[in-house]
């Protein structure tokens, strides 16, 4: 299994990600499970999870430190700061908090989850590359940010990651923000992968939505949803010439992008994971990875920089339901 070096440090991280969001109360969560799928990954040479103190209300990082106990070091930890903890010093008590869950001394890669709308980014980020040069810190990466922030900050070149909503649905940043991140050694870590689900065939009817945050996602309303479906379908029918499954061909899609991408798999069952560890050690050829592109290309027509999977961002709606992702 090929390593990607993470940013400008020396870890090197497996080609996909355990994704935890749904430990914080999605249908079918659950903890017991999310320990299961988590050692699966290990042993399938994954060991790289992705976390947030927003997820639950730190339940998701307290379930990784149950699956990691005794492992610790064997373990590459993302968590993140929620940006109504952007301030310096609510943004350290935030990471001892989650240091505090995770029952550990260090996090190797500390996120900002979202930008502020009224904590200047630098100091944010020029507080989190303090908690580096202490050691509590291993990385520094950024979520969500879009044209707008990567003008604003004058700390790009401290910067290790972007963990960024990317799927063949979603492709906002993909033709300015990624390709810069490259240029500055920045690695892309694609949240969202499967668009909830959307690209695994999860959904034949908006009844089959469960009542958690995939009740907001754009492409599963009714506008939107029978263009959507239409799009699988192709997806579908260039998995079935591999021998694969729609999530694999999806996945393998953003493995062969043209600069290094780590899909986070959020998964309900160890049959999920394995499904989606069968995105590695193939390829799709050219002309399908053109042909999927063409086809998605639509979707991401007419896109804002702050347009979400979700309709929310808060820097322009903060004072609108929020979400955790």
């Amino acid at each position: 299994m090929d390593k990607i070096t993470l940013g400008k440090t020396s870890i090197a991280i497996p080609p996909l990600c355990v994704g935890t969001w749904q430990a914080s109360g999605w249908s079918k969560s659950d903890s017991k499970m999310l320990i299961s799928i988590i050692h699966t990954a290990l042993d399938s040479g994954i060991n790289f999870v992705d976390t947030a103190e927003a997820y639950g209300d730190g339940y998701s990082e307290e379930t990784v430190a149950k699956a990691i106990k005794g492992i610790r070091r064997e373990v590459i930890i993302a968590t993140k700061v929620f940006y109504t903890n952007a301030e310096p010093s609510r943004l350290r008590k935030s990471l001892e908090g989650s240091l505090r869950r995770l029952q550990t001394d260090y996090i190797d890669l500390y996120q900002y989850h979202w930008p502020s709308p009224s904590v200047p980014l630098d100091d944010t980020v020029g507080e989190m590359c303090r908690l580096k040069e202490e050691g509590k810190i291993l990385a520094v990466g950024v979520s969500n940010w879009m044209e707008p922030e990567w003008e604003e900050t004058t700390k790009a070149d401290s910067i290790d990651s972007l963990q960024a909503c990317y799927s063949l649905l979603w492709r906002n940043g993909e033709k300015s923000v990624f390709p810069m991140c490259a240029e500055r050694k920045i690695t892309i870590l694609a949240y969202s992968p499967l668009c909830q689900g959307i690209l695994a065939n999860r959904f034949s009817s908006l009844k089959e939505v469960p009542n958690d945050p995939r009740k907001r996602n754009v492409f599963l309303q009714e506008e939107r949803f029978e263009e959507t479906l239409s799009f699988c379908r192709e997806l579908k029918a260039i998995a079935d010439q591999y021998g694969k499954s729609p999530a694999q061909a999806a996945l393998n899609w953003l493995l062969c992008r043209d600069f290094p991408v780590v899909p986070i798999v959020g998964c309900t069952s160890i049959e999920q994971l394995k499904d989606n560890l069968g995105a590695l050690d193939w390829e799709l050829e050219k002309k399908d990875l053109d042909r999927l592109s063409e086809l998605s290309e639509k979707f991401s027509i007419g896109l804002k920089p702050h347009d979400s999977l979700w309709n929310w961002h808060p820097r322009e709606n903060a004072s609108s339901r929020s979400l955790s992702r």
